[in-house]
């Protein structure tokens, strides 16, 4: 998985910012979607971003892993990330 070659990511104080340059679209993010970004960037796949992000947060429930789950989904349906 990996961000779209169109696609350029920018962290900000508030998180993140995505900028499609096909359609010239700007995305925001906040600040735990940033953090999933800079692991799509590092390499990982949903799965890792979801345990490494649950264990930097401390939390057991999988929310964070269903949240993951979403975003990744969202921004591959965008065309921003390629699996």
């Amino acid at each position: 998985m990996r961000l779209a070659k169109f696609v350029k990511f920018r962290e900000e104080k508030f998180g993140g910012v995505l900028f499609a340059t096909r359609s010239e679209k700007v995305y925001t993010l906040n600040a735990s979607g940033a953090a999933v970004v800079r692991e799509i960037i590092a390499g990982n796949d949903a799965s890792q971003i979801g345990a490494r992000l649950r264990e930097k947060f401390d939390a057991a429930d999988g929310t964070i892993e269903r949240e993951v789950e979403t975003l990744i989904a969202d921004l591959c349906e965008k065309g921003l990330v390629e699996k």
